[in-house]
């Protein structure tokens, strides 16, 4: 049923169900800096992005992993990211102002059609099964400046100087790469 854990992985699994201490000083030396820039990514606060990561590793520390799990890593990533999206809204909802995170949520979620009720908000599972697939068609330049505007929530400043390309240049490939996505979520 498609990919398996990986050696490392496994091992730490194992570690969880023996010495949970041991295992998430291995999930912090394998994984920590990936879940730092992560977090750091969305939050850019340091002391907040290894909070955020330290909240995620005490959680694993005091919950069960899903079943069927294909990477541990990505599912800590993930974790990770859906945290300090929470940290973020709640830092932003003590302080109103603009915040990269929630500008390229809202340019994105233009790219989602209402009118398709599968979309609308019945079927995320189909939503993000087609947005991977989109994300899988793109050359390497279009997926850096989308997943660095919509997965690590980074200025387009930013993206501009990690790709050598002008920021007026990643600004109308993002407009672009959403309006391409847009087509591809109304076709359904």
């Amino acid at each position: 049923m498609g990919t398996e854990l990986s050696k490392e992985d496994n091992l730490i699994l194992q570690m969880l169900s023996k010495n949970r201490e041991a295992a998430i000083q291995r999930i912090h030396s394998c994984y920590g800096k990936g879940l730092l820039l992560t977090a750091n990514g969305i939050l850019r606060n340091a002391q907040d992005a290894e909070e955020c990561v330290n909240d995620v590793l005490m959680r694993l520390w005091s919950h069960e992993l899903p079943n069927g799990l294909k990477s541990l890593e990505a599912y800590l990533a993930k974790m990770v990211r859906n945290q300090a999206i929470m940290y973020l809204r709640r830092r932003e909802s003590q302080k109103r102002g603009g915040n990269v995170t929630f500008v390229s949520y809202e340019e994105l979620s233009e790219c989602i059609p209402a009118s398709n009720p599968e979309i609308g908000g019945t079927s995320q599972d189909e939503l993000t099964t087609q947005i991977k697939a989109f994300i899988k068609e793109l050359n390497n330049l279009d997926r850096t400046v989308f997943m660095g505007r919509y997965w690590l929530s980074l200025p387009i400043a930013e993206i501009s100087e990690k790709t050598g390309k002008s920021k007026g240049f990643v600004t109308k490939r993002l407009l672009l790469l959403r309006e391409r996505l847009k087509r591809r979520l109304e076709k359904g």
